[in-house]
């Protein structure tokens, strides 16, 4: 008779068991259904984002092996918007849902103010999220995926709004570092003044021998010191849709004074235009080889603008 009862015992214990299991099985395969899986935990298997405002042009960004995002196929990503941006699709989650006349609102306010992010795994397309406005807590975005209801969506331990960080504009997401050479990769540095020819000079590159044109001795700790300035030099922000007007006004004017810069990587040389602005924050400069105006903050630049004086004995 005991071991009958424990026997019985054991049966309904499997029994509750095996029925325990089945039950989370189909909770978590009902979960997975549902429209709210909005993160991507492989954040390394994304191979391309695509993110179109409903009034922008899609900024696609690429991985590129063993290099920078490519963004539009033409300009570096800024790692630290794209670290970003892979942080937020890899750990974005459903606040709360909506009540029905709430939904019916955000889903009216999607058709016109929306950002489409498309993401890839492979090369294939894995899934698509849509960012509406900023919740009205003030906590949070509401968000939904393409064919799904929308919910208000968070960071965990942010308190914020997700919204910025699906930036629709090309200078938001240009990596904005400008020089980034080191003594050994340099080839030359050229500094000239439009109204002060005197202060001109022209650091030039022999193997590992270095020189100023036309000069018989230099202070080589100062001319070493300028040149270490390059390791690391930023943009403060590019200038989108500068009108023709603009562009010509600036251009029929002569540049305060010239920057040129040769690396052996052709993609670290520039060439820039400084122009004197009102401003004591920062420069207007132009990139003839981009065609495109930026401005660099003074700090930035006033290590650069040295004098031939102060590199030559």
């Amino acid at each position: 008779m005991k071991k009958n009862l424990l026997y019985l015992v054991l049966v309904i214990g499997l029994g509750a068991a095996a029925w325990w299991t089945f039950q989370r099985n189909q909770l978590r395969s009902t979960i997975d259904k549902l429209d709210l899986n909005f993160a991507i935990p492989d954040t390394a298997a994304i191979s391309k984002i695509i993110i179109t405002g409903s009034y922008s042009a899609p900024m696609t960004m690429e991985r590129q092996a063993g290099g920078p995002w490519k963004l539009n196929t033409k300009y570096e990503v800024a790692p630290v918007m794209m670290d970003l941006l892979l942080t937020t699709i890899r750990n974005v989650e459903m606040m709360r849902p909506l009540p029905a006349s709430e939904s019916k609102t955000v889903l009216e306010n999607m058709k016109v103010r929306y950002r489409k992010v498309e993401v890839f795994v492979k090369g294939e397309l894995y899934k698509t999220l849509i960012v509406g406005d900023d919740a009205q807590e003030n906590i949070g975005t509401y968000m939904k995926l393409e064919n799904g209801e929308p919910y208000v969506c968070h960071l965990r331990g942010f308190n914020g709004f997700l919204s910025p960080r699906f930036d629709v504009s090309l200078s938001g997401w240009r990596h904005k570092l400008l020089f980034s050479s080191s003594p050994q990769s340099l080839q030359s540095i050229e500094v000239k003044y439009t109204r002060k020819p005197e202060a001109n000079f022209k650091i030039k590159f022999e193997g590992k021998r270095f020189g100023i044109e036309g000069a018989n001795r230099l202070d080589t700790s100062a001319t070493v010191g300028f040149m270490l300035r390059f390791k690391r030099v930023y943009l403060e922000r590019f200038f989108e849709g500068a009108d023709a007007h603009f562009q010509d006004s600036v251009l029929k004017v002569q540049p305060e004074w010239t920057l040129e810069l040769v690396d052996i990587d052709k993609a670290k040389s520039h060439l820039i235009y400084l122009y004197q602005t009102n401003s004591e924050d920062r420069t207007l400069a132009y990139l003839p080889e981009d065609k495109e105006f930026i401005t660099i903050q003074n700090r930035n630049l006033l290590p650069l603008k040295l004098e031939r004086r102060m590199l030559v004995r």
